[in-house]
């Protein structure tokens, strides 16, 4: 069987490559690649990711989602409560929070089990070796991390006594370092056999909840047990020839999406664009019953639209577009699985009440927003990452691509981002530039990764040249 893929993780298609000979489907391929990335992408992901997950059953004709981001723990009764607040140059001016008191319950295993036990044909021993023996035997730093850590390494990862002498040889030698990860080795090991349920209810999760303990942070056994998926809250939306199914809260990125392509549709509006963006912070950014409030917005425009991305595409037409994150990540390297933490709850410009607010047990705010496209060329898959820019990135793309029919060209044309302040970040041919506009490299990572995978005449599979540019046909 031919399957493809199309990733922001340079190690993807290596991982992708270690099954070929085992004639994998697209979920194998997936969750081979998902895992290898959470080894090999320092920074940018972490073993303790959340995502988004929309595909397409080739079985059964229909487009589904499922939600496994971050859910907040139920109490805050950790003993550090205070922000550690670090600034960050990367994109030009970021503050976030470290710490174990910035770690959120993540869903990112509770996907790969369903995926796992609904679509993949290979054992999971199989499925676990590359990532196995590559976080064992190390890895050189992949280009995304590379440029992350210009920025982030001496704040965010060198504070932590254990993740400062894990990364001790690369903090001198960001190209050639080799990073060796021989604990986490074993905790994917000890996955393998167990299953990924284990992160929750097994060893794993109780190695990881005593490092919490014992570092201030707040989630428990009860939290780990509870978390829950969200499963078919999706949305249908027609954008010329195009049909679109993506996530309908409480993730707000798909209705920003369908916001942006409604003000590009119509020209380059800044001025309506910088509405689009004050309109989330302003309305959409809040918890509680954020998921029917999202659907409902979406229902009205049907009436009138640091992460990863992977997906991938079979003959048998399954299609998979998952984008994952651990934030800007906590520095936090747990000793005993070797997992980084995420730093969800540190995440400032995703918590309006504040650092460590009333989130009410709720989902953390999401901007990622992985879309299944039905056209009359099949079917495609398409997402990114990119914090704020994944809804602009994709939105953009599907622009492009209406207009040209082509995935290689819609992916390459230039991007720009507008923020609610009325700055302008721009790529080189996007926009003409004014005294608002700082005008960035040609394919900056700066704007996301938009990547696709499809099936038409064959599979076939688009990276995005900001971000690795990974794209693999078995």
């Amino acid at each position: 069987m031919k399957v493809s893929l199309s990733s922001t993780a340079e190690y993807s298609s290596k991982a992708a490559e270690s099954i070929r000979d085992l004639k994998p489907n697209a979920a194998d391929v997936l969750i081979t690649s998902i895992v290898t990335s959470m080894v090999t992408d320092l920074g940018v992901v972490a073993p303790t990711s959340s995502g988004l997950l929309t595909f397409y059953d080739g079985t059964s004709n229909k487009s589904h989602t499922v939600d496994g981001y971050f859910v907040s723990p139920k109490n805050f009764k950790g003993n550090d409560h205070d922000e550690h607040r670090v600034v960050l140059t990367y994109g030009g001016y970021v503050e976030t929070c470290k710490g174990a008191n910035t770690f959120a319950i993540p869903g990112i295993y509770k996907i790969l089990d369903f995926l796992y036990k609904n679509y993949a044909s290979l054992p999971l021993t199989k499925l676990l070796e590359f990532p196995i023996n590559i976080a064992k035997n190390g890895f050189k730093l992949t280009q995304p991390t590379k440029d992350y850590f210009q920025h982030s390494l001496k704040p965010m990862f060198m504070w932590h006594d254990y993740s400062k002498m894990i990364l001790e040889n690369i903090s001198h030698d960001l190209d050639d370092g080799i990073v060796k990860l021989s604990k986490l080795s074993d905790s994917l090991n000890h996955l393998s056999n167990e299953g990924f349920n284990d992160f929750y209810v097994g060893d794993i999760s109780k190695s990881l909840l005593k490092t919490i303990v014992n570092e201030g942070g707040h989630a428990t056994s009860e939290d780990f047990t509870n978390y829950k998926l969200i499963k078919d809250n999706k949305f249908n939306f027609k954008y010329k020839n195009l049909m679109l199914t993506g996530h309908s809260g409480p993730s707000i990125g798909g209705l920003m999406v369908l916001k942006y392509i409604n003000e590009l549709n119509k020209g380059n509006n800044i001025e309506a664009l910088i509405n689009v963006y004050k309109n989330r912070k302003n309305n959409y950014e809040f918890f509680g019953d954020r998921q029917s409030y999202i659907s409902q917005e979406i229902l009205k425009l049907t009436k009138s639209s640091s992460t990863i991305q992977v997906n991938s595409s079979d003959e048998l037409n399954n299609h998979f577009s998952i984008t994952f994150s651990s934030g800007y990540g906590s520095g936090v390297l747990c000793k005993n699985t070797g997992m980084y933490f995420n730093n969800s709850l540190g995440e400032i410009e995703l918590n309006p009440q504040g650092f460590l607010g009333d989130t009410k047990e709720d989902r953390l705010i999401s901007n990622m927003s992985p879309i299944i496209i039905q056209s009359e060329n099949g079917i495609t898959t398409i997402g990114s990452p990119g914090a704020d820019r994944i809804s602009s990135a994709i939105a953009q793309v599907l622009l492009n691509y209406t207009n040209t029919n082509n995935w290689r060209q819609a992916i390459d044309e230039p991007r720009f981002h507008v923020n609610g302040d009325g700055s302008i970040r721009a790529e080189p041919g996007s926009l003409q530039k004014n005294k608002d506009t700082t005008i960035t490299d040609e394919y900056d990572m700066y704007f996301g990764g938009v990547c696709v995978s499809g099936l038409n005449n064959g599979v076939f599979s688009y990276g995005d040249k900001r971000r690795g540019d990974t794209s693999w046909v078995s």
